[in-house]
C-alpha cells in the first residue's frame, strides 16, 4: 500500500523574542537534503554567519531527525544536533539515540531551528502541533539525573527529555546533551563538539517531548518498509560475524578493546603506546562478568548494545549503577590514563553523565595534563601521575568546577595546549581529540581524522572497522582504499540524514539503503543521486568550515604521530608515513572534486 509521504514540520524558535513558527518542510528541501545532517547542513550553510561566536545568541542550534527515524526499521532511533562548535570553531554535530528521537518524529517534527538567547533559563515543551517555551529556573543547576526526575515529577512519566547538566550551564566547551539519565536507564548522549555548551549559552536547559504512547508512523510505502525491516533482521542474524549483532548483545562496545589491543591500535599513556599494559585488568570479559546486570536498547533496536553496570563489591564504589561504560570511555578515562581497575572507570562514567560532559574529550585532556607533568612541561599545585585514580579525579573535579587548570581544560585542547606550551605533544585535529583508534596502526584512520567534517572523528568513515575486519588493508595508502572510504563516507552522510545508527553499517549497505529510502519517501532516488546529495553536503560543510577560519593545512595530523613511532609493549614501533598520508589526502581531494588545496569548486 502506497500513500503520501509527509516529510514533517520544522519549528523555528527565537529564544530572545520568545517567538515560535511551525511550518511544513518544503518538499524540494526534503527531496534534496533528506533530513538530519543534510537538512542541517543546508540551514547552517545558508543562514548562519560562519564567523559567529559559537557561544553568542546568533549561533543556530538545530535538532533534526530524518524519514527513517521512529519507523519499523531497526537501528533507526537517532537524532542529530548541529551548530557551530564552541570547541573547534567549525561545523559541530553529534548524534544521540534512546527513545527521544522516535518520539520527536512521532509528534510530526523533522527539525527545530533555534537561535537567540533566553533572558532566563527555559525549556522547550513539544506535543502534537504544540511548542511552548517554559520557565526552567527551578531546574537550572541540577545535574542530568536530577533534571529528568524534576521534569517527570512536574509533567508525568510519559515524557522524553534531552537536557544539559552543570557542564553545559558552565559553558565547558565539550559539554554533552543527555537523554534518559537516571529514569528508564536507556541513556544516550550527544557527546562530541560541545552542543551542551551551545544550549547553555542560550539558557536552554532541556527539550521535553510528550510521548504519545504508541508509534505514529508516516511513510510512502508501508508494506515495503515493513518488509525491509524483516529483511534487516534476517541479514543481521543470518551473518552475525559481519553484522556484529552477537558481540553487541553480549558485550556492547567494550568488546572493541579486545580487537584494538590485538591490532596494536589502542592509544595508551597519552598516545605514547599502541597497546595498553592494563589490558588484563580492563579485559571486556571482566566488565561483563563482574559488573553487567542487564542490557538495554534504543527504541526498536535488536542489538541492545547498552549495558547497565552495578558495582556490588565493598568499598567506596559500592552501589554505583550506571549505563556503560562504553568503549570510548574505557579508553579515555582508563587506557589513556592507565587506570587498572574498572570500578573507578565506572564511577567516572557516572560522574561525567551527571555533569553532562563528553568522556572522550574529558579523559583525553586529563591524560594530556598528566603527560605534560610527567615530561616536565607544566607545573601543578600537586603531583599527578598515570595509573593514579586520585590524579584523574582531581583534574576532573577542577574541570567541572572550572577552577585553576580545570578552567583551561574546559576551554578545550587548543586553548590548553597554547597556554601551557603543550602544542608539540597535544594530539588533536582541528581542536577535537581523537577517539581510540591509532592511525599509526590503522592507516585509514589517518585520513579519516584529517578530513572529517568535525575534527578528529571515527564515525564519518569507521575506517577502523573495515580495516580490522580485513575488508581493506590497514597498512595501505593506496588509491583504491581512498576510493572505498569516500564511498563509505558518502553512504554514512545519507545514513546521518535518514537517520540510521552506525552499527547497522554492514547491513544497511548502498543498494539496501536506496530501496529503503524510496520506500520511506517515494522520491525515486538512485544510488547516483544519493551520492550527488552526499557530495553536496560535504561541499557545503567544507565551505562553511573554510569561511569559519579553518585552513586547508588543518587537514593534518599532529607531528608526533609522524615523528614518533607508536610503541608496542615488546619495544617494537609502528610508524605512519608522512608521504603516504599526504598521498591519501591529495587523492581524497581529487575524488571529492576539490582542488589540490582541498577547496571545493562552487556549483
Amino acid at each position: 500500500m502506497s500513500g503520501s509521504f509527509d516529510p514533517g514540520k520544522i519549528v523555528k524558535i527565537d529564544l530572545t523574542k520568545e517567538k515560535i513558527n511551525i511550518e511544513s518542510l518544503d518538499i524540494k528541501l526534503s527531496r534534496n537534503y533528506i533530513g538530519g545532517k543534510g537538512l542541517a547542513s543546508h540551514y547552517l550553510y545558508n543562514y548562519l554567519d560562519p564567523k559567529v561566536d559559537p557561544l553568542s545568541p546568533d549561533n543556530i542550534f538545530i535538532v533534526a531527525t530524518g524519514p527513517a527515524t521512529g519507523t519499523w526499521l531497526p537501528l533507526a532511533s537517532k537524532i542529530g544536533f548541529f551548530f557551530k562548535s564552541p570547541l573547534t570553531g567549525i561545523f559541530g554535530e553529534s548524534i544521540m539515540g534512546g527513545n527521544f528521537p522516535a518520539v520527536f518524529r512521532w509528534l510530526g517534527y523533522i527539525a527545530l531551528v533555534i537561535k537567540g538567547r533566553a533572558e532566563k533559563p527555559k525549556y522547550l515543551y513539544l506535543d502534537f502541533d504544540t511548542v511552548e517555551i517554559r520557565d526552567a529556573s527551578d531546574i537550572w543547576g541540577l545535574n542530568t539525573e536530577e533534571t529528568e526526575k524534576a521534569l517527570m515529577d512536574e509533567l508525568g512519566k510519559d515524557i522524553e527529555v534531552a537536557e544539559i547538566g552543570p557542564a553545559g550551564e558552565r559553558l565547558i566547551r565539550f559539554a554533552a546533551i543527555s537523554h534518559g539519565h537516571g529514569t528508564r536507564m536507556r541513556e544516550s548522549k550527544a557527546g562530541r563538539t560541545g552542543g551542551g555548551a551551545v544550549m547553555g549559552s542560550k539558557n536552554l536547559k532541556a527539550i521535553v517531548l510528550r510521548n504519545p504512547g504508541k508509534p505514529v508512523i508516516n511513510v510512502y510505502d508501508e508494506e515495503s518498509v515493513r518488509r525491509f525491516s524483516k529483511e534487516f533482521v534476517k541479514k543481521a542474524v543470518g551473518d552475525p560475524n559481519k553484522s556484529g549483532i552477537n558481540a553487541y548483545r553480549e558485550y556492547g562496545t567494550p568488546i572493541t578493546l579486545a580487537a584494538t589491543q590485538a591490532y596494536s591500535a589502542i592509544p595508551s599513556h597519552y598516545w605514547e603506546y599502541l597497546e595498553t599494559r592494563v589490558y588484563e585488568e580492563l579485559d571486556p570479559d571482566n566488565l561483563k562478568n563482574k559488573y553487567y546486570a542487564s542490557k538495554v536498547a534504543c527504541w526498536n533496536c535488536m542489538y541492545s548494545c547498552g549495558k547497565i553496570s552495578i558495582i556490588e563489591e565493598d568499598g567506596q564504589y559500592k552501589g554505583i549503577v550506571t549505563k556503560g561504560p562504553e568503549y570510548e570511555t574505557i579508553f579515555s578515562f582508563g587506557v589513556l590514563n592507565e587506570l587498572d581497575d574498572y570500578k573507578p572507570v565506572i564511577a567516572l562514567n557516572l560522574l561525567a553523565d551527571r555533569y553532562g560532559v563528553d568522556t572522550i574529550e574529558a579523559g583525553s585532556l586529563i591524560s594530556l595534563v598528566i603527560y605534560g607533568y610527567e615530561k616536565g612541561l607544566i607545573k601543578l599545585d600537586r603531583p599527578v601521575k598515570f595509573g593514579d585514580v586520585d590524579s584523574v579525579y582531581y583534574l576532573f573535579k577542577l574541570t567541572m568546577e572550572r577552577k585553576g587548570i580545570g578552567y583551561d581544560i574546559g576551554e578545550g585542547i587548543k586553548h590548553l595546549a597554547s597556554k601551557y606550551g603543550l602544542e608539540e605533544v597535544a594530539i588533536h585535529v582541528k581542536g577535537l581529540s581523537p577517539p581510540a583508534y591509532d592511525p599509526r596502526s590503522l592507516k585509514g584512520m589517518a585520513l579519516s581524522y584529517a578530513i572529517s567534517t568535525r575534527g578528529a572523528d571515527h564515525l564519518r568513515t569507521t575506517s577502523y572497522a573495515y580495516e580490522m575486519k580485513k575488508i581493506i588493508d590497514k597498512d595501505s595508502y593506496g588509491e583504491d582504499k581512498v576510493a572505498f572510504l569516500v564511498d563509505v563516507e558518502d553512504l554514512f552522510a545519507i545514513h546521518d540524514s535518514m537517520i540510521l545508527c552506525r552499527f547497522g553499517r554492514f547491513v544497511y549497505e548502498w543498494d539496501f539503503t536506496v530501496e529503503i529510502l524510496n520506500g520511506l519517501t517515494g522520491y525515486g532516488y538512485t544510488k547516483e543521486k544519493l551520492k550527488e546529495i552526499s557530495n553536496n553536503v560535504h561541499r557545503m560543510i567544507r565551505i562553511f568550515n573554510l569561511n569559519a577560519g579553518m585552513k586547508p593545512e588543518d587537514d593534518y595530523l599532529p607531528k608526533r604521530l609522524f615523528k614518533e613511532g607508536g610503541k608496542k609493549l615488546n619495544g617494537e614501533k609502528i610508524y605512519l608515513s608522512k608521504e603516504g598520508f599526504e598521498k591519501m589526502l591529495k587523492t581524497y581531494y581529487r575524488f571529492r572534486g576539490w582542488n589540490e588545496k582541498g577547496i571545493p569548486l562552487e556549483s
